[in-house]
């Protein structure tokens, strides 16, 4: 992980049209719900929260929690994972993309956000499915679609269809200090609106560590 980390710090920044990118480079985690913020920020939100069709919401009632992605060590994706209390990540700039590292690998794994390019014709499906970024100001826009079938929208077995599609917009507040994320799923085939929420993630000191998953019982 480390030796990842420092080959893609040696690589440039990313420039936008009229100047330098904002700096996002560095480690944050993700702060506790119950914290408040300067300015009253605080986390709001969670994927427990979706409200599903019902025939989504029937087809969760017979899923067997024992599969649960996160009690088996796979991947969870990113809308589970972001919401995660204690998640640490690492961002890097480089000359195409933003690389997203976690620290909790198992779960989170490594998300690329490809800022030159938008999203292929033929889209082969994953668990972190295809990201693609923009810059709204000193906003990172990430548009993510092309997701597998092997993750889930909650810990309550709430599945989502291949229309899953997820945007992020992610930006410094408090000085830069602190990342807010704000994260909406849109699933017409699966939920029945339109679901967001709100994390913020504070910048440390420190360096992303290798966190091994052990399967739960």
């Amino acid at each position: 992980m480390r030796l990842i980390v420092s080959i893609l710090c040696a690589l440039p920044m990313v420039a936008q049209p009229g100047g330098q990118a904002p700096d996002l480079r560095g480690v944050y985690q993700s702060i506790p719900d119950r914290m408040t913020l300067p300015g009253g920020l605080k986390n709001v939100g969670a994927p427990a929260a979706i409200e599903l069709l019902p025939e989504a919401a029937r087809q969760t009632r017979n899923v067997d929690l024992k599969s649960d992605p996160w009690k088996i060590c796979q991947p969870v994706g990113p809308f589970r994972m972001m919401a995660k209390e204690h998640t640490k990540i690492e961002l890097v700039q480089v000359s195409a993309m933003i690389v997203m590292l976690f620290e909790d690998l198992s779960h989170g794994m490594m998300r690329n956000i490809y800022l030159k390019r938008g999203h292929p014709a033929r889209l082969e499906e994953t668990w972190l499915g295809d990201s693609v970024g923009r810059w709204e100001g000193d906003t990172l826009v990430v548009d993510t679609v092309g997701f597998n079938d092997k993750t889930w929208l909650n810990e309550e077995g709430a599945q989502h269809s291949d229309a899953l599609h997820l945007t992020e917009r992610i930006h410094p507040v408090l000085r830069g200090q602190f990342l807010e994320y704000r994260m909406t799923a849109v699933d017409p085939r699966v939920l029945a609106k339109p679901y967001s929420y709100t994390r913020y993630y504070r910048r440390l000191d420190t360096e992303v560590m290798d966190d091994v998953c052990q399967d739960e019982p």
